[in-house]
């Protein structure tokens, strides 16, 4: 690590404190502290910081290391009987979005890779900010947490078809060998996660010495936590995922219970690298240029989102104020989404000006995520009880 970099750090480090003070004092979600210090600390405001691809790379361990925590905490059995709807919500979720943005498409004269390229992008989620706020307010566990949760997952699935599918768009030959990778790796952790559901798979050894022993169990979470994330990435799969399923399975041995606590620590500090690394992309001269192409865009996605995810979780048995309250959970667009842009943005299928929308769009969704939360909170109180 360079001298430059370290004290970028250093300067991060501090910023982000203070930011979080002040988010603290106002009751508002720390992750807009990162992505607040990276625009101020990046190259088009301070440049203290100008390696975004070193952070980049520290963001994707902090986002393993969350959905391995957060995997942890999922109860096997709820997840075991409420899996359907996730799947039903998660499927329904991205054709709804291709109808929303084919019929947009239409109407403004797009082609059809562009129309599919934004209806993948406004169907993610992130899981890190709905997992941490979830979290923290203690519906992790819940059966409104479950299907979220098991929506999530849905989506971090299809994320690997969603690439493949730009990557034929664009004309890019893929071997035969590297597909059959993809599909087996997929099958194989599918099947992995319904054994792991249905019959109990793991045990932990040396359970007495682990327990007694905190440098044993920040490495022992650590070896399974990215042994199976390594696992899921040479098969071309999101390591994220691999993490995840390693959380579940893990959290089925109660004696586990400590693995979450041994690291959060890693956690925090690298998942705010990928908040960070969010930020230091976003172009402020571009964003002040267009901004209000982008509030509108951002606030029409919002509205999309929720009403796409409130009929969803209606029609699949939640009551009224369920439903709105998990659309609007599910209504920012989500961390891979910068994946797939910037893998659409290398495969030239977008130019600067799109991808410069797209990476503001997806960035203020979040920011605006909280706003967007307590608003629907609000009107959800003023509904009527719902027995149904």
């Amino acid at each position: 690590m360079s001298s430059h970099l370290f004290s970028g750090i250093a300067v991060l480090s501090c910023i982000i404190l203070l930011l979080i003070l002040l988010l603290r004092k106002l009751k508002q979600p720390y992750f807009i502290a990162y992505i607040a210090s990276g625009i101020l600390l990046g190259p088009q405001a301070f440049n203290v910081i100008n390696k975004a691809e070193v952070i980049s790379e520290l963001g994707e361990i902090g986002i393993v290391l969350l959905l391995f925590t957060i995997g942890n905490e999922i109860d096997l059995n709820s997840l075991k009987r409420s899996i359907s709807k996730p799947l039903v919500i998660g499927i329904v979720q991205v054709v709804l979005s291709f109808a929303c943005m084919f019929a947009i498409g239409q109407y403004g004269g797009w082609t059809i890779p562009t129309i599919i390229l934004t209806s993948f992008i406004i169907s993610l989620r992130s899981s890190a900010i709905v997992f941490q706020y979830l979290s923290r307010t203690g519906e992790i566990k819940s059966q409104l947490g479950l299907i979220t949760g098991g929506v999530l997952l849905i989506q971090d699935i299809l994320v690997i078809p969603m690439i493949l599918t730009l990557s034929f768009m664009s004309g890019t030959r893929i071997s035969t060998l590297e597909l059959g990778k993809v599909c087996i790796g997929g099958l194989l952790m599918l099947l992995f996660l319904r054994a792991a559901v249905t019959r109990k798979l793991f045990v932990m050894p040396m359970r007495k010495e682990i327990i007694a022993d905190h440098d044993l169990q920040v490495f022992v979470g650590l070896s399974i936590c990215f042994g199976m994330a390594g696992i899921s990435n040479w098969f071309g799969l999101s390591p994220a995922f691999g993490a995840f399923i390693a959380g579940i399975i893990i959290g089925g041995d109660k004696s586990t219970h400590w693995l979450g606590k041994a690291l959060v620590p890693f956690r925090v500090f690298l998942m705010a690298f990928f908040f960070v690394a969010v930020g230091l992309q976003l172009d402020i001269h571009f964003f002040i240029d267009n901004a209000i192409t982008i509030v509108l865009i951002a606030l029409s996605v919002l509205l999309i989102n929720s009403l796409i995810n409130t009929v969803l979780f209606k029609v699949t048995g939640n009551s009224w104020r369920d439903s709105l309250y998990g659309g609007a959970l599910l209504a920012q667009i989500g961390e891979f989404s910068f994946v797939l842009m910037t893998q659409a943005s290398a495969l030239g299928l977008v130019g600067n000006y799109v991808y410069q929308v797209t990476l503001s769009v997806i960035t203020l969704t979040m920011l605006l995520t909280s706003i967007w939360l307590t608003t629907i909170q609000k009107l959800i109180y003023r509904l009527p009880a719902d027995k149904s």
